[in-house]
């Protein structure tokens, strides 16, 4: 059984017909009525004809009410093999929601759609569309054109750690994808249509208040890699003290084999101390790559720019690698996935 997820808050009447039109392509739905008020009873009592609705007492945030759909899944619904995540105000539409199906049930376990790009994108969707690409290939070393669709699948065996993901509101399901690429879980892209209803007026995402919670909520999770910098800081600026360039063949590797061991340590026992890990060989790969050309770039420093500091020359190459850290992930993610 396939079941779809759809979590709801202040609904209108695209909720509605949304339901009637998955129900007649064989799924089974669920709704999370995220504490609406009952302003909106006369359209969640027009769903409860085609859908289960398990209801919030009080708003509790989107990330919340996909949690708790996907618990009553776990506890109700033993027979379902797959579940897809749809959003309530009509951004998604029918046939995409079985494109979703038909990859899942050709064996993948997690489908990520992709909005095709329009020129008229609403300017709220287009600030955090943007902004989320660039910090999360930055972050993971992995690239997504699109990480905040949601219209997602699921295979029923993602479901524990789904539940134990962090966060309440919209930043949860930026965190998934983080959690995901901790995992060394496959993400299979799938490009749908973009939809955008009167400029996306029917969302509740709040492009200022919501992205702010989003990226500190991201920028937490990767802690682990923020602390590991700043040991390579500190590494660096005693090698600038005591040997300055002389050695930089051998600092600029002992750093770099600091900073990933402790990036490793910190995220498989503190932060995804609960979860499991497996990132250790694109964190050490993608280390090698980036401290190689901090390296070569620090060398060239040293015989053009005299006077430079190396501590003050491996911050340069740091700035300048960080739009080249970017480009490189979305060039491999372009040359290893193709769409219909």
């Amino acid at each position: 059984m396939d079941v779809v997820l759809i979590p709801a808050y202040q609904p209108d009447q695209h909720l509605v017909e949304l339901v009637e039109e998955l129900k007649g392509r064989n799924y089974s739905i669920l709704v999370v009525n995220d504490g609406s008020g009952s302003a909106f009873d006369s359209v969640f009592t027009q769903v409860e004809k085609h859908a289960t609705i398990v209801s919030h007492k009080k708003n509790m945030g989107k990330g919340a009410a996909l949690k708790t759909g996907m618990k009553y899944i776990r506890e109700n619904i033993k027979e379902c093999e797959h579940f897809i995540t749809c959003d309530a105000d009509g951004q998604h539409k029918p046939d995409d929601v079985d494109r979703v199906r038909d990859t899942l049930n050709k064996g993948e376990k997690f489908v990520l759609t992709v909005r095709k790009r329009r020129r008229k994108i609403p300017f709220k969707s287009k600030i955090g569309n943007n902004l989320s690409r660039f910090i999360y290939a930055l972050l993971t070393n992995r690239y997504l054109p699109d990480n905040q669709s949601g219209l997602r699948g699921f295979s029923i065996t993602h479901i524990d750690w789904l539940i134990e993901v962090e966060k309440d509101n919209y930043d949860y399901e930026m965190n998934v994808l983080y959690y995901a690429a901790k995992r060394g879980a496959k993400i299979t892209p799938l490009l749908i249509d973009a939809i955008y209803i009167d400029n996306n007026q029917a969302s509740h995402f709040n492009p200022i208040a919501d992205t702010l919670k989003i990226y500190r909520s991201l920028f937490y999770l990767a802690r682990g890699a923020f602390l590991s910098f700043i040991l390579s800081e500190v590494l660096v600026l005693i090698a600038s003290i005591w040997v300055g360039y002389d050695y930089i063949a051998v600092s600029i590797p002992v750093t770099a084999a600091f900073s990933v061991l402790t990036n490793m340590l910190l995220d498989r026992f503190w932060i995804f101390r609960k979860n499991r890990y497996n990132d250790y060989l694109n964190t050490i790969i993608y280390t090698i790559v980036h401290y190689f050309f901090y390296m070569l770039g620090c060398i060239l420093i040293m015989y053009s720019l005299t006077g430079i500091s190396l501590f003050l020359a491996f911050n340069i190459c740091f700035l300048i690698g960080i739009p080249l850290r970017f480009y490189l992930h979305k060039a491999i993610y372009v040359a290893t996935y193709t769409f219909d």
